[in-house]
């Protein structure tokens, strides 16, 4: 087995392939990137065996074969070794594989291609459509509210659900909930719960162009296409909560602001807010936002801020990690708080009609 690559043609693959590589070493080969070069082809692939991610690279193969080489290692030499073109070479008995640029080579041990686990998937003639740049807003728009190691596993991703003409991606964490909703037409409804590891890798391979990506998504599973890469991934076994239960609606108390000057003010005032709770209070006064703060050390931050609008008796306190965290998915200089009540979640406005934010409040 024998092939040459460039560098820039190869770098970004072999980092992704390295993310997704078992870590743990449950299996010893899981921690390895699997090697094909077969009909002037040459195929990339790696598993934890919940996902599994192939890329096709370009190269000039001089000689076809497979074997599998550590993660890690090669994606750590190759991203230090200079531009221009890197030889691979495995030795006549087959243990060594031979990495090399023009400064150096490299001898890394190898394990049987025979050995690495295949990931089964059952094929969908059902297969979607949808636009990179609004699978990365989907993403983007809620995957901040992801549980992380929850021991409600059913938190710890995205859902991903289609019901007639539309596609919704949901996250929550119990303090947090995130919905975006885009249109899509494509025929068949469906309804799924991406793992966090998948969302996070597949944000990162992403086209970040206006290019069509296909996927398909069945009881189990839900697998990703592009023109170099195919993303296949176990979905997480359980049902997602009813999330619509907790949108509030109805009146409630109104303020709108600048978004910026919110987000900068609410930097200050946590300083002095407790480690624990990371609390921060809003409270209108005299037409004005009362951002505060205090700590068990006696110590306190206060700031006024001005408003576009306001609500009289609009007094809540939240998380001002998870506040920051909503308020950054937003685009708008301007946004509404809308409280329900200092024991009720509050919503967050923009004027994005497709994205739904909410945050529950705090008890101070």
């Amino acid at each position: 087995m024998r092939f040459s690559v460039q560098k820039e043609d190869i770098i970004h693959q072999l980092q992704s392939l390295a993310a997704v590589a078992d870590k743990k070493q449950t299996l010893p080969i899981l921690s390895n990137v699997y090697i094909r070069c077969e009909d002037n082809e040459l195929v990339l692939k790696s598993t934890d065996l919940e996902v599994e991610l192939e890329f096709k690279c370009a190269a000039t193969i001089q000689q076809d074969g497979e074997t599998t080489i550590p993660a890690k290692k090669v994606a750590d030499i190759v991203r230090e070794l200079p531009d221009g073109q890197i030889n691979f070479e495995l030795n006549d008995d087959s243990s060594k594989m031979q990495v090399q640029s023009s400064t150096g080579k490299y001898n890394l041990a190898t394990q049987e291609a025979g050995d690495f686990p295949d990931f089964d998937t059952v094929p969908s003639d059902n297969t979607f459509n949808i636009n990179s740049d609004n699978l990365i807003s989907l993403i983007q728009k809620t995957s901040f509210a992801m549980a992380n190691q929850d021991w409600r596993h059913y938190l710890n991703g995205c859902l991903i659900q289609k019901n007639m003409n539309e596609l919704n991606m949901v996250a929550t964490d119990a303090h947090r909930l995130a919905v975006y909703k885009l249109e899509q037409v494509d025929e068949g409804d469906f309804s799924g719960i991406i793992p966090r590891k998948t969302i996070i890798e597949l944000t990162k391979i992403l086209p970040k162009s206006d290019e069509q990506i296909q996927f398909y998504i069945n009881a189990n599973n839900i697998v990703f296409m592009y023109k170099n890469f195919t993303f296949k991934s176990k979905l997480v076994d359980g049902n997602y909560p009813d999330y619509t239960k907790v949108i509030p609606s109805g009146n409630g108390l109104e303020i709108s602001l600048d978004r910026k000057s919110l987000i900068e003010t609410l930097s200050r005032v946590s300083v002095l807010s407790s480690e624990k709770f990371k609390g921060v209070k809003l409270k209108t006064n005299e037409g004005k936002l009362e951002v505060s703060a205090h700590n068990p050390d006696q110590e306190s931050a206060e700031e006024l801020l001005e408003l576009d609008s306001s609500s009289d008796g609009f007094d809540v306190a939240f998380n001002v990690n998870y506040l920051r965290e909503v308020l950054s998915t937003i685009e708008d200089e301007k946004i509404k708080l809308i409280s329900f009540g200092t024991d009720k979640s509050a919503l967050i406005e923009s004027s994005d009609e497709k994205q739904t934010l909410v945050l529950m409040p705090l008890l101070l």
